[in-house]
């Protein structure tokens, strides 16, 4: 079933992506939570980063998707700026207006483990919103370490005919860096998935923080294995890679072993002030519709314009054509 307000066709399934939503304040931080590589978090959020993003605008797009039909919520990381505690009860209230653990799914960002912290001070507040279908509630309490959190990913959850895919690109980088890494064990887990049976005849989503080229990304910045990932891909594709962490448009693809392009999706901050063309606020709509022998996705980019203070579509584009 479509959601159940739906005005787009029964055999298409509807999702959105948001990303980087840089949405809580840290105003007064506790001194001693700030000894650490957070102080430079801070004082970036003091002189930049408070004035660059803003919930109203996030609310904005909120009352934009009511009138979307959408049947999927994608949050694809850097919620918080400096993942204080305080920080990730902010984001919950927030994304409690966005959808539930049921139709919204929430990827780490770089911000969100800007330093290692424990799982009850930090991903705990939404761990319905990040969980797969099975839950691994029991496992995740075991852990005393949020940095341990790729040691749980790949997550997957089915919905109709798309699986969405969620890897765990981060990890508490050293100061000055926002690097990113899929370690071997979890490489090896999104393997034995990309190839499960169960999962062939659905259209595969990846959700990643970092992107997976460095086309548009500066080295401090990158996905360090990178070539190990995009390898895994070309012989075991997916339809979709969507990620964050860049702040700015861009679409890519990455040519594969079996003559397919998957096609590589990065937004813009969903709630940046910038005039920047290609740098203002947006969240992406996504169409997926079965064809003969492949997939048909389309994606239509709502962007805010400040002068009305709403977002508004841009033109659609289709990412994967049916052949």
């Amino acid at each position: 079933m479509s959601h159940p307000n739906a005005g787009h066709a029964n055999e298409s399934y509807r999702f959105v992506q948001l990303s980087d939503l840089h949405l809580s304040s840290i105003d007064r931080p506790n001194p001693l939570q700030l000894c650490n590589k957070r102080i430079l978090g801070y004082l970036s959020w003091l002189k930049r980063r408070r004035f660059t993003h803003q919930e109203w605008i996030l609310d904005r797009a909120i009352s934009a998707l009511h009138d979307l039909a959408v049947d999927y919520h994608l949050v694809t990381g850097d919620l918080t700026h400096i993942g204080l505690k305080q920080e990730f009860t902010q984001c919950r209230r927030w994304l409690n207006k966005l959808g539930t653990g049921a139709d919204t799914l929430v990827i780490p960002g770089n911000h969100d483990l800007y330093v290692d912290s424990t799982w009850q001070d930090s991903f705990a507040a939404w761990q319905d919103l990040m969980l797969d279908d099975v839950g691994l509630v029991s496992q995740l309490k075991q852990k005393t370490a949020a940095g341990k959190l790729d040691q749980m990913y790949p997550q997957v959850r089915v919905r109709q005919q798309v699986v969405f895919i969620a890897l765990c690109s981060v990890f508490p980088a050293p100061w000055l860096r926002a690097t990113g890494r899929i370690n071997q064990q979890q490489l090896m887990r999104l393997k034995f998935v990309l190839n499960d049976p169960a999962l062939a005849d659905h259209c595969k989503v990846l959700l990643i923080h970092h992107p997976i080229t460095i086309t548009h990304t500066r080295k401090r910045k990158s996905l360090l294995n990178h070539a190990d990932v995009c390898a895994l891909l070309k012989h075991s594709p997916v339809d979709l890679v969507v990620h964050g962490h860049g702040h700015t448009r861009t679409l890519e693809y990455l040519a594969c072993e079996d003559g397919r392009n998957t096609p590589i999706v990065g937004m813009a901050s969903s709630s940046s002030t910038s005039a920047h063309e290609l740098q203002r606020a947006e969240f992406k709509l996504f169409d997926v519709r079965r064809g003969h022998h492949n997939w048909h996705i389309s994606m239509q980019s709502y962007q805010f314009d400040s002068t009305a203070e709403q977002f508004k579509p841009a033109e659609v584009c289709v990412v994967s054509e049916l052949v």
